[in-house]
């Protein structure tokens, strides 16, 4: 069932999966092979374009002249190869350019940017290309050209997971949404885009949408909400190290807030707080223009006439000397109704037609309306007309509004579907991701139970082997038991039959002979006597043997060493060495276990074998000790030796090394060139002496 279900769903997954990463691999060598070729050959085509951009960056040269230079470095880039390096400094070249204000140029350069983007498939630069041309648009006030751009721009950055830069398209449609008083949509996007800012820190980015939040609130007429992300606002440039004036920018937005509610006072406080920033003329003279007209409005609004004329006139010259022109439409209207408010009728209606027509010029319809409404109420002979201007222009605004609403919630739309779309494709790969993991973690596992199963079988084995070790070696002492105990019966049988038979025949011989009455001359009898003395001497003797013969008793443990020298005698006869075993008197063999008997065994009878086999020598001595807990075993002999640097070791080696290895040993091989070698092996008593845990 489960391979019927694995042919049915999984494996089309881990086909495509494999031949598609098998592909990549592939591409990659290939590419790889003639990367290295192709940036040699790139390289100083490169540079030279690098050049000219960083020339065209001067800011002592004319506008012309840096054209001039990007022109050089978009002809020298043509001759690139079409790859991301080309299309990268077309992507700087068209920035540049549309810094520059080269509107063609701009629109050419990005274009190829655009059409190599999408011949590459290179999704953050086709993201890149889109931002250009909002950018470009929005400056040049097409906005719905500028957000549809802005749109686009931030679905490929979604699709490459840029969370920035698409908080930073989010923040630009809502930007251009709420000049267009598209208020509520402008504000899902600041919302979109702060959850992106958060997650990636970028306060500076959060600074700015808490700001047009608050702006935005305040045109909504919800004053505590805007005060709230404004201080929203300050509270993230806390984590700025350069702040600029932004602060005082807030402060300004701050105070109109406290203005459109009608609380003078606080908004004068923060007007004052504002001003009084340290170099603040030096460091952003427009804004210090701003907050001196919005001061001295403010104070105007509260009846506070003091100083209003000289402050207006002061920030007016400001404005109008840094061609402000909307801040000088902005100023000109406080001033009309300044002078509206001194009763001095025909002051107030110039400023205001100036206001009205510098609005016009501009396009500034927001002023154009402010001052039309103003001159149907101060000039009355005109009142109607400027009137019928206000209310065809708001129709003519409200409609056009309207209409780009409609499209940016159009464009909201396919942008949603689209997203929707990649989201579903993400879920497949996601799928396919986790069905190949899936399939991984099933190989494994019963790859696993496959591994743990041989090697189940190969410690059952090992178990095997060890009973059977012990089984021969039980079988070894049980036969030179019986040896010894034959060799010791007969010995007690022989001390016996001399004990009993012979000598007790020997005595009654002598005692007869005793008690004989020899006669013959001095010399026979000495003779006599000296034989007697002899078989006396002879009975001692027996008597000795015997007691010692029937007295001689084995240890209750079978000789170690002696297994040892049986083995070592019975090779050493059939390859013609000598041999000499030595036992230290450290060693005692009651106190080591047979896992290790039966190891240091096995060992000798490979060592021997080897010998025997490959070593040529005609002496072999092995020495047995035991200090610190550590029986040692040094196996030595003066054969031809080899070059153990270079030799593989061979099976018989290897199993020594395990052996010794499972015996928690030490084992160390040395050998000259026709000298010989010397096998070392070390292993502890302390944890063995009962043998348990030890796998033979």
């Amino acid at each position: 069932m489960f391979f019927k279900l694995y042919d049915l769903i999984v494996k089309p997954y881990v086909n495509t999966y494999i031949f598609n990463l098998s592909l990549l691999i592939l591409v990659g060598i290939i590419l790889g092979c003639t990367t290295e070729n192709n940036l040699k050959k790139n390289s100083n085509h490169n540079d030279s374009v690098n050049v000219w951009l960083k020339n065209a960056k001067k800011k002592t040269l004319n506008n012309q002249v840096k054209k001039s230079y990007l022109v050089k470095a978009l002809e020298l880039n043509e001759i690139e190869k079409e790859d991301s390096v080309k299309n990268h400094n077309l992507l700087k070249i068209a920035l540049l350019a549309k810094r520059q204000n080269h509107i063609s140029f701009f629109k050419k350069v990005n274009k190829q940017a655009y059409e190599l983007s999408i011949k590459l498939k290179d999704t953050s630069a086709l993201a890149e290309t889109h931002w250009n041309y909002g950018s470009f648009y929005s400056g040049h006030e097409i906005l719905d050209s500028a957000y549809y751009h802005y749109s686009k721009s931030f679905k490929y950055y979604e699709l490459v997971n840029h969370e920035y830069y698409s908080g930073k398209m989010l923040y630009n449609m809502a930007l251009i949404q709420s000049r267009l008083k598209d208020y509520i949509g402008s504000e899902t996007n600041l919302f979109q885009a702060i959850s992106k800012f958060k997650s990636k820190k970028k306060y500076l980015s959060l600074y700015k949408s808490y700001n047009l939040l608050g702006n935005i609130f305040k045109e909504l007429k919800n004053y505590k909400k805007s005060i709230e992300f404004h201080q929203e606002a300050l509270y993230s440039l806390n984590h700025l190290k350069n702040i600029k004036t932004y602060r005082e920018g807030v402060y300004n937005n701050i105070a109109l807030t406290y203005q459109q509610q009608g609380k003078y006072k606080v908004a004068i406080t923060y007007f004052r707080k504002a001003i009084n920033a340290y170099s603040l003329y030096s460091k952003n003279p427009k804004l210090y223009a701003r907050l001196i007209d919005n001061f001295a409005y403010t104070r105007h609004l509260s009846n506070d006439t003091s100083n209003v004329k000289k402050d207006l006139f002061t920030s007016l010259k400001i404005r109008d000397s840094l061609n402000d022109q909307a801040g000088v439409v902005i100023n000109k209207l406080h001033l009309a109704e300044y002078y509206l408010s001194i009763k001095d009728t025909v002051k107030a209606v110039s400023y205001a037609k100036e206001a009205n027509t510098l609005a016009l010029n501009i396009t500034n319809n927001r002023d154009v309306l402010a001052s039309s409404l103003l001159l149907s109420k101060i000039d009355l002979d005109n009142s109607s007309q400027h009137y019928s201007s206000y209310i065809t222009l708001t129709e003519e605004l409200q409609q056009k509004e309207r209409k780009l609403r409609n499209k940016f919630a159009r464009i909201r739309f396919e942008t949603d579907e689209h997203i929707k779309e990649a989201d579903k494709q993400s879920s497949e790969k996601i799928m396919v991701a986790v069905i190949s993991i899936t399939v991984i973690i099933i190989l494994l596992l019963l790859y696993f139970v496959r591994h743990q199963r041989a090697k189940n079988k190969e410690l059952i084995m090992e178990s095997e082997q060890q009973r059977a070790n012990q089984n021969i070696y039980s079988l070894l002492l049980k036969q030179h038991t019986k040896l010894e105990e034959g060799r010791l019966n007969e010995r007690h049988r022989i001390a016996q039959e001399l004990h009993d038979g012979l000598l007790g025949k020997i005595f009654a011989t002598r005692m007869r002979l005793d008690f004989l009455d020899i006669e013959g001359d001095d010399k026979t009898q000495e003779k006599y006597q000296l034989y007697l003395g002899e078989l006396q001497e002879i009975e001692k003797e027996m008597r000795v043997i015997s007691h010692e013969l029937k007295n001689e008793l084995l240890n209750s443990k079978v000789d170690y060493a002696e297994l040892i020298s049986n083995l070592v005698e019975e090779q050493s006869e059939i390859s013609n060495f000598k041999y000499d075993i030595r036992v230290d008197d450290t060693v005692n063999w009651s106190l080591i276990s047979d896992v290790i008997k039966i190891n240091y065994y096995r060992v000798i009878q490979e060592a021997v074998y080897n010998i025997s086999k490959y070593a040529k020598a005609t002496d072999v001595s092995i020495c047995f000790s035991f200090e610190k807990n550590i029986l040692q075993l040094i196996i030595k002999d003066n054969g031809v030796g080899f070059d153990v640097s270079k030799k593989q070791k061979g099976i018989g080696l290897k199993n020594i090394a395990t052996r010794i290895k499972k015996l928690k040993g030490i084992f160390v091989l040395s050998s000259i060139l026709d000298e010989g070698t010397l096998l070392t092996l070390s292993v502890p008593v302390d944890d063995l002496t009962t043998g348990k845990g030890i796998n033979n």
